[in-house]
């Protein structure tokens, strides 16, 4: 029965993908399930945010909470399903309607067993991860207060894993992530007389040079990458440019070695453009999501609960589950969906899931909820 639940939740949210923040037929389709359920709260906290909270009635009880995003992604859905993306240019190609219906499915089972729960259970249905740091904003109104939350866990679905299996390790798992800019200013004059200005495209190609062997001399123990993947400069082809751009991202697991890596990083731009006359400039965004760090005791009880458990390998891809657990200790897991026929990975317009996949996550969240 509970298989048949995540299918026809997770395949109806298929057919719906919206973009992060703008999720509103998703949404409604969230509190169609959830409104019936009788929630103790049911808190939207922003426009498509949403939050349920089901009190289990014992005095001192935890409170755990249960993460699930909601966006979509821009992607053309090539997957032939029959119940492929509805929204032309949108697909659920990272598999969050799958993590919806794993939270949705377990809301239903909390809502029918409420006399077995060890525990108060708070869903939060979380929009706006990819690219939009959700979870900060989803926490600065109150996600994890009133009831205040103790532990909270979470799971992404991974193909790079086989389907039944779950990745579940204590510390750093997956990277934190920075937008960054190097802005490169020269002086422009006519391609045939670059004696009387500054090349920018130059300049700013040396200096991306100099990034990278920059970083390669930093602490070696360290997981450290910046990769630029787009650069502009210049308006015609007979002129050098005076202002060159190149827009990229920064990953990491520790924040001093990341302060270290923008220190070094602009340094040695600064450095590179320089001799050559032109300046450099490292622009970094404030909105950065930290690295996802497992707390080593949360882990201990969940791997416990927990069938099919592999160690999880730390990756380079980031997870704004972080801002959570950056508030209150907990673990986010890798859920295996790799099969024979299934290997397209996230983010591909192909990504497709057994169903089955979010069995052993539900278990681990039911075993969780009725503890005391």
């Amino acid at each position: 029965m509970s298989l048949d639940r995540l299918r026809a939740h997770r395949r109806a949210l298929h057919r719906i993908p919206e973009r992060g923040l703008l999720e509103f037929k998703t949404k409604a389709y969230l509190l169609s399930v959830l409104e019936p359920l009788g929630p103790d709260r049911l808190d939207q906290l922003g426009d498509t945010a949403l939050r349920a909270v089901f009190f289990c009635g014992r005095p001192g009880a935890k409170t755990l909470a249960f993460r699930a995003d909601m966006d979509a992604l821009p992607v053309r859905e090539e997957t032939g399903l029959p119940f492929c993306s509805e929204h032309e240019g949108f697909m659920h190609a990272c598999g969050h309607d799958g993590h919806m219906a794993l939270l949705l499915t377990f809301c239903e089972y909390v809502a029918a067993h409420r006399d077995e729960l060890g525990c108060n259970v708070v869903a939060l249905f979380q929009p706006g991860e990819e690219n939009y740091l959700g979870a900060r904003d989803f926490v600065r109104r109150g996600a994890l207060e009133a009831p205040r939350v103790d532990e909270v866990y979470g799971g992404h679905l991974m193909p790079s894993l086989p389907l039944g299996s779950v990745g579940l390790s204590a510390g750093p798992v997956m990277a934190g992530n920075l937008s960054i800019a190097l802005r490169v200013r020269g002086v422009s004059a006519h391609g045939a007389s670059p004696q009387n200005g500054v090349d920018g495209v130059l300049a700013a190609c040396q200096a991306l040079v100099a990034i990278q062997a920059a970083l390669s001399r930093l602490d070696p123990t360290q997981p450290c990458l910046a990769s630029f993947g787009s650069i502009h400069g210049g308006s015609v082809r007979n002129a050098l440019a005076e202002e060159v751009v190149a827009d990229g991202v920064m990953r990491y697991y520790d924040q001093a070695h990341r302060d270290a890596m923008l220190r070094a990083m602009e340094r040695a731009a600064q450095g590179a453009a320089g001799a050559l006359g032109a300046t450099a400039e490292l622009w970094r965004d404030e909105k950065e999501y930290p690295p996802v760090i497992n707390d080593e005791a949360c882990v201990r009880k969940a791997a416990a609960l927990l069938e099919g458990r592999v160690a999880q390998t730390a990756q380079m891809i980031s997870e704004d589950f972080s801002c959570y657990l950056n508030q209150r200790p907990g673990c986010f897991a890798f859920i295996g969906c790799g099969q024979e026929g299934r290997t397209s990975p996230l983010h591909s317009s192909r990504f497709d899931f057994d169903e089955a996949a979010l069995l052993p996550m539900l278990q681990l969240y039911i075993r969780l909820s009725r503890q005391a």
